[in-house]
């Protein structure tokens, strides 16, 4: 590894620390280095709060002059929550920017490098180029698509059953994978279930660790039929539940639901009554979340799949056999020669389970 892209890892890995405060921020880290030390270094920490270019100008202070910024997002080059900090580059006497990637959003787009450059500025745009839009691909989607980044987990048998004829699916897969999907959950914004899944299993769809980020709780409720006595709207994260309805009828319910700090959306019904999903995820995307995490069970993983809303699949294959039970995707029927094709990217062993990720083809 060259000396360049050891720094901006590091810039990567600083970045890293604002998941999910930032949003529908990017996640951004800078590194200031001279004579092959680091000067001064920061990441943003909150939606609203200085940019991470800012904090490490701040720590470096008169040593900034003449120094190295490694930044895995183009410099702002407007006025927003914060002032430009392509401004505070050029202020500060940094002579040499390495940048990952150039901004998405129209606001800046480019405009960041060519104040730095007719400011004097050597810039270099790319490095580590694919970790960057990783790390951000939901503020990237966010920004050109106007809907969140969708991961769809599912966890079935080797004969494609997610649940036993009863409905019950603790455990089809291992603890390992369990493990796995816990993480997941915080580098999402959100995880989304429907109402089956909640009457099913009351879940509180939580990460491990509940004193750093607590992911917002999406709920699939087309005619707003959730008790107030289950844990999403009633345990001590219900601030963090959003409840996505098409229903308008029931508005004393809402006003409670409001009341006790739960948020509410409402969309428009598809032809068939319930929510219109490509409606929802702009909702969503307007409310501030930039990245989603479905939990759901076959209808809810069905819609999405029909109506190209998934830009990840995480499939969990547990090597059991039911022979019948509830199939992973429902609510369409296809033939073998319009089934909707599918692309895999990578295939891994976790415990006893095969973890397949892909795409929509």
């Amino acid at each position: 590894m060259d000396k360049h892209q050891k720094w901006m890892r590091k810039a990567l890995e600083l970045a890293q620390k604002g998941r999910g405060y930032t949003s529908p921020n990017p996640m951004v880290g800078a590194v200031l280095v001279k004579d092959d030390k680091i000067i001064g270094d920061g990441y943003h920490q909150k939606f609203g709060r200085p940019h991470a270019e800012v904090g490490a100008i701040a720590q470096a202070g008169e040593f900034a002059k003449g120094a190295t910024l490694y930044v895995n997002l183009e410099p702002c080059s407007h006025e927003g929550k914060t002032p430009p900090c392509a401004l505070k580059i050029i202020n500060a006497g940094i002579s040499e920017v390495f940048i990952s990637m150039i901004d998405p959003n129209p606001r800046v787009n480019g405009n960041g490098v060519r104040i730095l450059q007719d400011a004097g500025i050597t810039v270099h745009v790319g490095l580590l180029e694919t970790e960057a839009r990783h790390l951000n691909r939901g503020f990237i989607h966010y920004i050109e698509k106007k809907r969140p980044w969708i991961t769809l987990k599912m966890a079935q048998t080797a004969d494609g059953y997610i649940a036993d004829v009863s409905g019950k699916s603790k455990w089809i897969s291992s603890s390992v994978a369990r493990e796995f999907v816990m993480n997941q959950r915080t580098h999402h914004d959100a995880i989304m279930v429907g109402m089956g899944t909640v009457f099913k299993d009351d879940p509180g769809l939580l990460p491990v660790n509940r004193d750093g980020f607590i992911p917002y709780r999406v709920v699939l409720d087309d005619i707003l039929r959730i008790p107030p006595r289950l844990r999403l709207v009633s345990d001590e994260f219900h601030h963090r539940t959003v409840i996505v309805t098409v229903s308008d009828e029931k508005k004393q319910k809402v006003k409670q639901l409001i009341g006790s700090g739960v948020q509410i959306l409402h969309v428009p019904g598809d032809s068939f009554g319930w929510i219109d999903l490509p409606k929802a995820m702009e909702k969503l995307a307007e409310f501030g979340i930039t990245s989603v995490y479905s939990e759901g069970g076959s209808q809810v993983a069905g819609s999405l799949i029909q109506q190209g809303l998934v830009d990840e699949i995480q499939l969990f294959i547990a090597p059991k056999v039911l022979g019948e039970g509830i199939s992973t995707f429902s609510g369409f029927m296809k033939s073998l020669d319009s089934a909707i094709q599918l692309k895999w990217d990578d295939v891994q062993m976790l415990g006893p389970d095969i973890l397949i990720r892909g795409r929509l083809a």
